[in-house]
């Protein structure tokens, strides 16, 4: 069986991993690792997988995924135990991996395997009929505690990661640093399309705001790393020019739409340091990259999401009709290898097949300028996204109905804001509940003041 991550044998001694101790992992110690974890689960079954940015988590994705009759389900740590155990009694995983110091409470297993940081809970589970084809299974809500999930073939990631690698020429000896959690699509991704160039990956725990995530770049010689909109905030906030490393090669963004203001401060500061910015547009639902907009263009087209991946076409259509004029509005529908199959809600939907067909009804508005390049302006649904995880409004507001609270979710860029509808609620309750429902900095969270009257509340 061919391996979905392989490298040729006279790479094996190249430095794959700098793990969370600053020790160096080769391909070989790696792929060594993956194989003695992979011994203790077999075909024919669903998978857990609590992701951190560890080694251990890692050896053992690349052990599942290279385990074609596994559905694998991957959660970020950052998930509650609660929401975890809720999702095991849904989808019935056969295995459990998770870090020893994750505490799954009242959670019943009949073995348990260990490996250093990592431990395999297995499960007695019946046979379950299932449809192999889904592949891998990732949130698309980010915390709002969601059981759905989109569903992801072989082929969808596959033909995902190589766009990547030849869109953004990443080779074997790059380097690129972890700034996101493994758990979601855009930092899985990144980790996806190093293993897969067999480059190297600093598997970092550190904020940007500690001494230590930039001694990693420069000890390490980091060519690379991405993040979503509020991380080149912060990073725009500790003045960046100050940091710069010569290994420094290109930047991605991507997860939500960073401001021209911000842009434009990237821009310069990239241009002056010869280093590359590279605006990326995508969605789980898309594996997870749409478009990039390449370096050469930035200036020119300031706030475009660029031009899609080799292969995969971008169409606009507004009340079903598709729009062929330039400069016109309309919900962007993507089309090619890398679309998901479609959603599961529970372990009953892992029998169904490709539902989409190849085709995806983004939710997001936009247009094509007149050298057809991407733009993207609004959202046809309710949703926002913060720190690159993405929050359903409708939901937060049932949520909230269901407290007693008469609130109405504002659409906003990066942040949650609500508008009060009653008088007599306390803002700083609210603040506490959802901070602690949704795992959001209260710092993210707006309450404004009433506005319209109750009655108006839909």
């Amino acid at each position: 069986m061919k391996k979905f991550f392989s490298s040729p044998k006279k790479d094996y001694k190249k430095i794959a991993l700098i793990d969370e101790n600053l020790n160096k992992i080769t391909y070989s110690t790696l792929y060594k690792k993956a194989d003695q974890i992979s011994k203790h689960i077999s075909n024919n079954s669903v998978a857990l997988l609590v992701a951190d940015n560890s080694f251990e988590f890692i050896a053992g994705y690349l052990a599942l995924m290279n385990k074609n009759k596994v559905i694998k389900i991957i959660l970020d740590s950052s998930f509650s135990n609660d929401y975890i155990k809720k999702i095991i009694n849904l989808y019935k995983p056969k295995y459990i991996f998770l870090p020893k110091l994750f505490e799954l409470k009242n959670v019943k297993f009949e073995k348990c395997k260990n490996f250093k940081s990592y431990r395999i809970l297995l499960r007695n589970n019946k046979k379950l009929k299932v449809n192999y084809k889904n592949f891998l299974l990732l949130s698309t809500s980010g915390t709002t505690h969601s059981p759905k999930f989109v569903r992801l073939s072989k082929k969808n990631i596959e033909d995902n990661t190589k766009k990547i690698i030849k869109c953004l020429k990443i080779k074997k000896d790059h380097t690129t640093i972890t700034t996101m959690p493994a758990g979601y699509s855009y930092g899985l991704s990144i980790i996806n399309t190093h293993l897969k160039s067999g480059a190297r990956i600093v598997l970092n725990k550190n904020s940007i705001l500690e001494k230590q995530f930039w001694n990693k770049i420069k000890n390490f010689k980091v060519n690379s790393f991405g993040g979503v909109p509020e991380f080149y905030d912060f990073l725009k906030k500790i003045d960046f020019s100050k940091y710069i490393c010569k290994s420094l090669k290109y930047l991605t963004q991507a997860g939500g739409k960073l401001d021209e203001k911000n842009l434009r401060y990237f821009g310069e500061i990239c241009k002056k340091n010869k280093i590359k910015f590279y605006v990326m547009y995508g969605q789980t639902e898309a594996s997870p990259r749409i478009s990039y907009l390449e370096w050469k263009y930035f200036f020119k087209k300031i706030n475009s999401v660029g031009k899609p991946l080799f292969g995969y076409s971008i169409k606009l259509f507004k009340n079903k009709k598709e729009i062929k004029k330039k400069n016109q509005v309309g919900e962007l529908v993507i089309k090619g290898e890398n679309v998901s199959l479609g959603y599961a809600n529970s372990l009953i939907d892992l029998n169904k097949g490709d539902a989409n067909k190849k085709i995806l009804f983004t939710g997001d508005l936009g247009f094509k300028d007149n050298e057809n390049f991407y733009y993207i302006t609004d959202r046809v649904k309710r949703f926002i996204k913060i720190f690159g995880k993405r929050y359903n409004l409708n939901e937060i507001e049932n949520f909230l109905k269901g407290k007693g609270f008469k609130i109405r979710c504002k659409p906003a860029d990066k942040k949650l804001s609500l508008e009060m509808l009653d008088k007599e609620s306390s803002s700083g309750a609210i603040i506490d509940i959802l901070s602690k429902k949704y795992s959001i900095n209260k710092n993210y969270i707006m309450i404004s003041n009433i506005k319209k009257s109750f009655k108006d509340y839909k």
